[in-house]
């Protein structure tokens, strides 16, 4: 049967943090010249949007934020790229699991279109099996839909599979619920800076993953043990 590692992206294989703000600043300021208004009108409409959609994964949805606020997504993705940041091994562990049997599987909130503009930016997507997105599973990580798709797609089970991730909601509670083995890294808190309270207060939530790690390469050991 296949072995399966689920990844979140970020916190754990990139710091988007000043990606992201740049992102929304580029929305805001497309939003700003179409509607012929000021940018902190603008700020102020984008916000509202982001508002309505808190807690559900169209909140993560770029591509459907600029289709409802009729502005070009794409162009603000693509024009703020340099920013993002991979983690410091991502790539090395990444290319050590595969070497070890395991399918490399990126599980994420963000939707497929962007996640693959982001991948491809890093030179990352050769390295994963599949890609996973809120797109694809209709729901949040915390769902639970992202693992059961990475199953069915490589007919494996949870007693098969890992998630490293540094969400203790979205990565590593509806892990344990399905019986992954987790890895939770410790050091995504400190490397991204979240502009929403119910992602933010994710990170502060208790949970106890079966291993916890300050850096990638940490995982070697727990995958051969």
């Amino acid at each position: 049967m296949n072995k399966l590692i689920f990844w979140d992206w970020t916190g754990t294989l990139a710091d988007e943090s000043e990606l992201d703000k740049a992102v929304c600043t580029s929305m805001e300021e497309e939003l700003a010249k179409k509607n012929a208004i000021s940018f902190k009108q603008a700020a102020v409409k984008y916000n509202s949007h982001l508002t309505k959609l808190e807690n559900t994964w169209r909140w993560h949805d770029y591509v459907g934020h600029g289709q409802e606020l009729g502005i070009d997504w794409k162009k603000c993705q693509e024009q703020n790229l340099s920013k993002l940041r991979i983690i410091d091994g991502a790539e090395e562990i990444l290319i050590f699991c595969r070497q070890k049997g395991y399918k490399n599987i990126l599980a994420t909130n963000a939707v497929k279109k962007v996640i693959q503009l982001r991948v491809e930016h890093a030179g990352l997507q050769k390295l994963f099996d599949l890609v996973i997105a809120s797109s694809d599973a209709g729901a949040l990580k915390s769902e639970g839909n992202h693992f059961k798709l990475g199953f069915k797609k490589f007919r494996s089970s949870a007693d098969n599979a890992f998630s490293v991730g540094d969400n203790p909601v979205q990565d590593i509670r509806p892990a344990l619920r399905l019986g992954l083995k987790t890895i939770f890294c410790e050091f995504g808190r400190y490397l991204t800076h979240y502009h929403s309270e119910h992602i933010s207060g994710n990170h502060k939530e208790k949970i106890e993953p079966d291993f916890k790690i300050k850096i990638l390469s940490e995982i070697k050991k727990i995958i051969q043990g």
